[in-house]
C-alpha cells in the first residue's frame, strides 16, 4: 500500500522545514501533494522545486483550507491519505508506523496521532502550547480525527464527503469532519506512542486571541448540530468542569471588586482549578523551570477563559440563529 501526504499550504514559508521532515521518511513507499491554497506573499512553488517528488498543485485564488484538502485526495494515488499541516513536522519513523497499523489491522479505517511537547519554534507560548496539547493527547484524548497527524483510507474520505467547504478557515473544518468520521461507525485510533512537531503562533495576545477565539466559538457551533451524535474527546466532562470553574471564578473576582467574601470565593475556586491542573503544570516546572511554571499557571486559566467565552458565545448564537444540523 502506499500512502499520499496531503498537505494545503497558505504563505507558509516554514513549508520547507515540513517537506525536509517528510522525505527524511524510511520504509515506506508515499507520495507528497501540496496544494497551494493561492499564496501571495511567499513563492510556494520555489519551495516545492526543491524536492523532485512532490507533487504540487496551486489555486489561483484562496479557497480555504477545506477544499484545497479535498482536491489533493481527489489528486492522491495512495490508498491512505495522511493531512500535515504545512509548519508541522513528522519523525523518520512516522509514515511507516502509522502504516503498520492498516497492515496489521484490515478493519481499520483510519489512525490519528499526538503532538509532541517539543514545538517546532522555541518561543513562550510555542512551549507552553506544545505541553498543553501533549498532556491532553496522553490523558484524557481518544476519539480524534483532523487536518494534522490523522490518516484514514481514501475511499472512506471519499465515503464520509471530505472536508465541508462552507468552512473558509482552518478552525474546525477537521473537528466538523471527525464528528462525522465517528458518527458513521469508522474505526479510527490514536496512537499516543506516534507524535508530531506542530508550530503554534508566535504571541498568544492578539494572534493567539483571534485564532482560538475563532476556533472556539466554531466549534460550538458544529458541536450543537451534532449534540445528539456521537461524543468525541473535545467535548468530555473534564473539559466541561474546566470551561465552568474558569468562567466561575471569573464571575467571582468580578463580584469580589464589590463584595470581598466574593473574592475569597475566586481564590479558593482557583486554588481548586489549579489543583485539580497540577498534573501539567508538574510538567511545566519539570521541563522549564520555576518561572515559566508560574507564568503558564496564568495563562491556562487565561486560555481556558477566553475559550469558554467564545464557546459561550457560539452557543448563544446558534441557540438564536442557527437550525440544528445545517452549517
Amino acid at each position: 500500500m502506499k500512502i499520499s501526504v496531503i498537505i494545503a499550504v497558505y504563505n507558509d514559508i516554514e513549508l520547507d522545514q515540513c517537506l525536509d521532515s517528510v522525505f527524511k521518511s524510511k520504509n515506506i513507499e508515499f507520495e507528497v501533494i501540496v496544494v497551494d491554497d493561492g499564496s501571495t506573499r511567499v513563492d510556494i512553488k520555489e519551495i516545492v522545486n526543491k524536492y523532485s517528488q512532490c507533487r504540487h498543485f496551486a489555486f489561483r485564488e484562496n479557497e480555504g483550507p477545506a477544499v484545497a484538502r479535498n482536491y489533493g485526495v481527489k489528486k492522491a494515488t495512495g490508498e491512505i491519505v495522511f493531512f500535515l499541516d504545512s509548519d508541522a513536522q513528522i519523525y523518520p519513523d512516522t509514515l511507516e508506523r502509522i502504516m503498520r497499523h492498516f497492515e496489521d489491522d484490515s478493519e481499520l479505517d483510519g489512525v490519528a496521532i499526538i503532538y509532541s511537547d517539543q514545538p517546532v519554534k522555541e518561543n513562550y507560548f510555542n512551549k507552553f502550547k506544545a505541553i498543553e496539547l501533549n498532556y491532553n493527547f496522553k490523558n484524557f484524548f481518544d476519539k480524534v480525527f483532523g487536518t494534522n497527524g490523522s490518516a484514514i483510507y481514501k475511499e472512506a474520505f471519499l465515503d464520509i464527503g471530505g472536508f465541508d467547504e462552507n468552512f473558509k478557515t482552518a478552525n474546525a473544518e477537521d473537528f466538523y469532519f471527525g464528528k462525522k468520521v465517528f458518527n458513521k461507525g469508522y474505526k479510527i485510533i490514536l496512537d499516543k506512542g506516534i507524535s508530531l512537531k506542530n508550530s503554534y503562533v508566535d504571541r498568544f495576545l492578539f494572534q493567539g486571541l483571534i485564532k482560538y477565539c475563532r476556533r472556539a466559538f466554531l466549534r460550538v457551533l458544529v458541536l450543537y448540530q451534532l449534540k445528539d451524535k456521537t461524543e468525541t474527546s473535545y467535548d468530555t466532562k473534564k473539559f466541561k468542569l474546566l470551561y465552568l470553574c474558569s468562567i466561575s471564578i471569573f464571575i467571582l473576582f468580578v463580584l469580589g471588586s464589590v463584595f470581598r467574601p466574593f473574592l475569597w470565593l475566586a481564590l479558593l475556586l482557583f486554588s481548586v482549578f489549579s489543583i485539580y491542573n497540577r498534573k501539567l503544570y508538574l510538567i511545566f516546572y519539570k521541563k522549564y523551570g520555576f518561572l515559566f511554571f508560574v507564568r503558564s499557571v496564568f495563562t491556562h486559566y487565561f486560555y481556558i477563559l477566553i475559550v469558554t467565552f467564545s464557546g459561550t458565545a457560539g452557543l448563544i448564537y446558534a441557540l438564536l440563529f442557527r437550525k440544528k444540523n445545517s452549517l
